[in-house]
């Protein structure tokens, strides 16, 4: 056993440092004393650790998807749109002269990588077999080779075709289409094939072009049922207006986290340069009509929005996955905390005479305290740290290696074709400070108890 003797406390601060390192050894002395008790915590709590690091990676992977797929499909980073009102009654949701916005975009945003623009269509594509009803739109493969560029062609047999791929580049070509593999499968078309597309124009009429399929998309998840792509020109042609007018400019940024910065400086400069502002609304565009037409005025009015803006009709996969994620964990970490505070009850009835023994020679009652929050501390954080490096691990593997959902239903829910998994430092601190936090405020109980065991009762026992 340890001397005790040098336990008469002074202010020097040399002496605290020995005191602490004495009350470390003796803290971690008894864990090694109690094995089979301090393996069996200590591999619940790995295990917890373990799977709420891979829990939380899964739901960074799928945001991280999100980002990159809504950023390809339908969003910028930051987006410079808006309605055109010729009457009161109506709403397109189009900006006029969109060169001057572009230019703006250009002079004051010098943080931005690419800028586009695209022009947004809503109507029905007819096969000789099918119909479907979905947004379109139109997309100048120029500007977009390093956005629409990166998306991946569908194998023929993924939409039961026996035809070829295609090529994503004929989009530069006039009377084109790229449809995904799911639109392709309903409609029973495949590359090659010609298509009817069909819109109402805002002049409430409806007009109609033939088009040919030049691509067929994989699908990546419930984005997929929200994009096809037509050639820029020809949506233009279709919806009878100028070539000056188009839906958005799309705005892509280095660091995704410069987005609200960026947006309150674009938004001021607009608003300088003359132009009427709409109220931010935290909605995609499709979502605003309603309350736009139902607005009296008329004219041109800039809606600027981000990335968070157009995709929040699917955030609430995010929050369900969280909510599964942290509530699984909670329950998990409820039953740790009950077995690391029996584990402290335990060891504290075994040291009853050691505890008196300290107090009777001098020992402090927060020197008590010190000494079982040590030991609690260095079981968490190894256990912790450990189960949290192995997830990480786990993670960055599976990552690696691809895995395709098979599911149909878990494609969409996902929005990949595989199972991505975004694991860094953030995370795995987060995961850390949770699970420490959590552990430790329940060894609170049976810490503080043994601090109150008078010297002369604990000594007899």
């Amino acid at each position: 056993m340890e001397s005790y003797e040098n336990f008469s406390l002074t202010s020097n601060a040399k002496e605290r440092l020995i005191i602490m390192n004495i009350l470390f050894r003796i803290a971690f002395r008894n864990l090694l004393k109690h094995r089979s008790r301090t393996l069996f915590l200590g591999g619940a709590i790995t295990g917890i650790a373990f799977l709420m690091t891979i829990l939380i990676s899964l739901v960074s992977g799928i945001k991280q998807t999100m980002i990159q797929n809504g950023t390809a499909l339908m969003t910028g980073h930051i987006n410079i749109a808006g309605f055109y009102k010729i009457s009161p009654s109506s709403a397109s949701p189009l900006i006029t002269d969109y060169k001057k916005l572009f230019e703006i975009a250009q002079k004051e945003i010098p943080e931005a990588t690419i800028i586009i623009d695209r022009m947004k269509a809503y109507g029905k594509i007819i096969s000789e077999s099918d119909s479907i009803q979905v947004p379109i739109w139109g997309a100048d493969m120029q500007q977009e080779q390093n956005i629409l560029g990166k998306l991946d062609l569908a194998e023929p047999s993924e939409y039961n075709s026996n035809g070829e791929k295609g090529n994503l580049q004929d989009l530069q070509q006039r009377k084109t289409i790229v449809i995904f593999a799911s639109q392709a499968k309903k409609l029973k078309v495949q590359v090659g094939d010609m298509l009817t597309v069909s819109v109402p124009t805002y002049r409430n009429m409806s007009n109609t072009l033939d088009v040919k399929l030049v691509g067929v998309l994989k699908d990546l998840g419930l984005m997929s049922q929200f994009s096809t792509f037509m050639n820029t020109d020809d949506t233009k042609e279709i919806y009878q207006i100028t070539p000056t007018t188009s839906g958005q400019v799309m705005i892509f940024l280095k660091d995704i986290n410069l987005v609200p910065e960026i947006e309150d400086r674009l938004r001021k400069k607009i608003a300088d340069a003359g132009y009427t502002l709409m109220d931010k609304d935290s909605q995609p565009f499709f979502m605003k009509f309603d309350r736009v037409s139902g607005e009296s005025w008329t004219g041109q009015r800039v809606d600027i929005t981000t990335w968070e803006d157009e995709t929040s009709f699917l955030k609430w996969i995010l929050q369900l996955l969280s909510a599964l994620t942290y509530g699984l964990t909670f329950i998990l970490l409820v039953i740790v905390v009950i077995g690391l505070m029996n584990t402290l009850w335990m060891s504290i009835r075994e040291r009853t005479s050691e505890i008196g023994t300290l107090r009777a020679i001098g020992l402090q009652k927060s020197k008590v305290f010190i000494m079982f929050l040590i030991e609690a501390t260095i079981l968490s954080i190894v256990s912790i740290g450990l189960g949290s490096i192995l997830g990480g691990v786990l993670a960055v593997g599976l990552n690696w290696l691809q895995i395709p959902i098979q599911s149909e239903a878990l494609k969409l829910f996902l929005m990949s074709n595989t199972l991505t998994f975004q694991i860094g430092f953030g995370e795995l601190f987060s995961v850390f400070i949770i699970m420490i936090i959590f552990l430790l405020t329940g060894s609170l109980v049976p810490i503080w108890q043994a601090t109150k065991l008078k010297p002369v009762i604990a000594m007899q026992s």
